[in-house]
């Protein structure tokens, strides 16, 4: 898998370095303190290291992200990402007190997957859980988004999110979802327990059949001027209040 710019690649670099079987530069970029670092960890890590031509480099980008790719000045190549098993995720958990699974609902841009997750892995989240089916997958532009912070939590694929949530419910999560049509606010809940929360699409919200499970349905109080916000920056409002209550009370 392709992961692209100096951000993604050097978190990946500093936790774990092993997955690069190569990593290319341009010769043209500039020679910043991220760009020596990227060096540097590969040399420390015996992965191989090219500085490429323009023309060289862009021959590893096809259309539709070769100016995202040639503007960063360094790629890299990692093995395809590997989902978590849900299963061993939830093991996992058990011994937590407080666990944090954010489920995210038909998130179809790989932009805003990326930023959710990154505030995800920022705000001490647990885990991430996408659907199979009409969502985004781990991808490099998704992983560019979250800085490389894709890494370092584990992110399951399930085919069918209701029976997902059931299974949740059944090992006593609360399950809270997030939603314009509501009056409760998201300060008003109390999170310091086992939690699921529920980010849908921007253009659909969160679907019927799984919103009917949450336990809980909140939303952010906004001025009057406009009525909703993208959904990654709604992901870091409701993630930073269930960090503040859980880390700052």
């Amino acid at each position: 898998m392709l992961v692209i710019g100096k951000n993604p690649i050097l978190e990946i670099l500093r936790t774990e370095p092993k997955e690069f079987s190569k990593i290319i530069i341009l010769k043209s970029v500039k020679y910043d303190d991220k760009i020596k670092e990227i060096i540097k960890l590969a040399q420390d890590n015996g992965i191989n290291y090219m500085m490429l031509s323009k023309e060289g480099f862009i021959k590893y980008f096809n259309r539709k992200n070769k100016s995202e790719g040639v503007s960063q000045g360094v790629l890299g190549f990692i093995r395809n990402f590997q989902y978590a098993s849900l299963k061993e995720m939830l093991k996992k958990f058990e011994k937590m007190p407080y666990p944090l699974i954010v489920i995210l609902d038909s998130i179809t841009d790989p932009h805003n997957l990326g930023a959710i997750i990154r505030s995800a892995v920022c705000l001490g989240a647990d885990g991430v859980i996408i659907p199979k089916h009409e969502s985004a997958d781990i991808n490099h532009t998704s992983l560019k988004s979250s800085a490389g912070t894709a890494k370092l939590i584990p992110i399951a694929k399930e085919t069918n999110l209701i029976n997902t949530i059931r299974l949740l419910k059944s090992k006593n999560y609360f399950i809270v979802g997030a939603d314009l049509k509501t009056n409760n606010y998201v300060y008003e809940v109390d999170y310091k327990k086992p939690l699921a929360l529920i980010l849908g699409s921007e253009g659909k919200g969160i679907r019927k059949g799984i919103l009917s499970l949450c336990d809980s349905i909140v939303r952010i109080p906004l001025t009057a001027k406009i009525d909703s916000l993208n959904v990654s920056v709604s992901a870091g409002i409701i993630l930073y209040e269930i960090f503040r209550q859980k880390n700052l009370n």
